[in-house]
């Protein structure tokens, strides 16, 4: 949803929150905000990664302006 819309909508940091919760990480000034997004299936012997992805957020004055996807695998 956000990767989608962040630019035609004026996302806040508060907005991202209630949308997807608490980054995992902040960096420059809490500028830059790092989700890290894994599942995998199975059980502890044999599991699978479905996903491993890192989503990037940039803000500037409050504003999200960029998203980033990096797909780990």
């Amino acid at each position: 949803m956000i990767l989608q819309n962040y630019q035609n909508k004026n996302y806040s940091k508060e907005d991202v929150i209630s949308i997807i919760g608490s980054p995992s990480v902040t960096e420059d000034s809490e500028d830059l905000w790092i989700y890290r997004m894994e599942k995998e299936q199975g059980n502890n012997t044999f599991k699978k990664s479905i996903y491993n992805k890192t989503l990037k957020l940039r803000f500037d004055e409050n504003v999200l302006r960029s998203v980033e996807e990096v797909n780990l695998n």
